[in-house]
């Protein structure tokens, strides 16, 4: 991932903090970013679709009820935590200003 302004790297460790996609910020040069939504509708299906196929396998194998969800959540945050810092596009986050409040 690489920041469109200043075009530095931006880590993979700034996905993953307490507000997640919401507020990433460039190390270097303090700009907002957000991703672009195409590539996080990529990163989301891959992820969900290979949970998806893992649940499907363990049920396949006869594995207890619970454990194909385990299964599913796991697979989906291993693919989303790999996939993430390789196939997420950003963008520059527009800054709102303050509203006033009127009337």
């Amino acid at each position: 991932m690489t920041c469109p302004q200043c075009h530095e790297h931006v880590p993979a460790g700034a996905l993953f903090t307490a507000s997640g996609l919401s507020n990433i910020v460039c190390e270097k040069c303090s700009t907002h970013l957000k991703p672009k939504p195409l590539s996080a509708i990529l990163i989301f299906v891959l992820s969900f679709g290979l949970g998806e196929v893992a649940m499907l396998a363990l049920k396949k194998y006869g594995a207890a009820y619970w454990l194909t969800f385990v299964g599913f959540f796991v697979v989906f945050a291993v693919v989303f935590a790999l996939a993430a810092p390789a196939l997420l596009r950003l963008q520059a986050k527009e800054r709102k200003e303050n509203p006033v409040a009127t009337g």
